[in-house]
C-alpha cells in the first residue's frame, strides 16, 4: 500500500472515529486499528493528533452532500439527512462542529473556516445570496441544535417520536426559515 493510499485509509478511520466519539475519546491507537496499521504509522503520516483531527475533519461530511432532489425542499432534506444519520448510527458532522473548534490549536481560526464553510454551503443550498446570509445562520442554528439534541441528549428518540412524523415537523420549520417564513 503506498503512502498515500495508507494515509487516505488512516484519515477516513479517524474521520468516523471522531465524529462518533470525539477528540478526546479517540486514540491513535483505536485509529490505528480501524485503519489496519501500526500507531508509529498514523504518527508518522499525519505527524500528531491534532494535525490528524484537522486532517480528518469530521465536520466537513455535512458538507458534501448531494443538492436535494426534486420533490424535496432543501431544509426537509437536510433534516431527513441528520435523522437518517441517526438511524443508520453513522457519524454526525454537525454535531462535531464543536468538539472541532474545541480541539483546535487555534479555535478563532478555526471557527472562522468552519463558519464560512457552512455558511456557503447550507447559502448555496437555500439560495441565500444575501450578504449577511441570516437565512442561512438560522437554518445552521436549527441544524446544529437538532444535531446536537439527537446526539448528544438523545432527545427525540424514535419510541417517542417516528422519524418520518420528526421529519417533517422539523424539515417545516427548517423550510420556513428557508423560504424566508421564518
Amino acid at each position: 500500500m503506498s503512502d498515500r493510499s495508507s494515509r487516505d485509509t488512516v484519515i477516513a478511520a479517524a474521520r468516523e472515529l471522531f465524529a462518533r466519539r470525539g477528540y478526546t475519546a479517540t486514540t491513535i491507537k483505536d485509529i490505528a486499528a480501524a485503519a489496519g496499521c501500526s500507531p508509529a504509522l498514523v504518527m508518522k503520516l499525519t505527524g500528531s493528533k491534532a494535525e490528524l483531527f484537522a486532517a480528518a475533519d469530521p465536520s466537513g461530511a455535512a458538507l458534501d452532500e448531494a443538492p436535494p432532489p426534486a420533490g424535496e425542499p432543501p431544509g426537509v432534506l437536510m433534516v431527513r439527512r441528520l435523522v437518517e444519520r441517526r438511524r443508520t448510527d453513522e457519524p454526525e458532522p454537525w454535531a462535531m462542529a464543536s468538539v472541532l473548534i474545541r480541539e483546535s490549536d487555534d479555535p478563532a481560526r478555526t471557527r472562522a473556516d468552519v463558519r464560512t464553510r457552512y455558511l456557503d454551503a447550507v447559502a448555496e443550498r437555500i439560495g441565500d445570496t444575501a450578504p449577511d446570509r441570516l437565512r442561512a445562520q438560522l437554518v445552521m442554528a436549527q441544524l446544529l441544535g437538532l444535531a446536537a439534541a439527537l446526539r448528544h441528549l438523545e432527545l427525540l428518540d424514535p419510541a417517542a417520536i417516528d422519524d418520518e412524523t420528526l421529519i417533517r415537523r422539523y424539515g417545516a420549520l427548517v423550510q420556513r426559515i428557508v423560504d424566508g417564513d421564518g
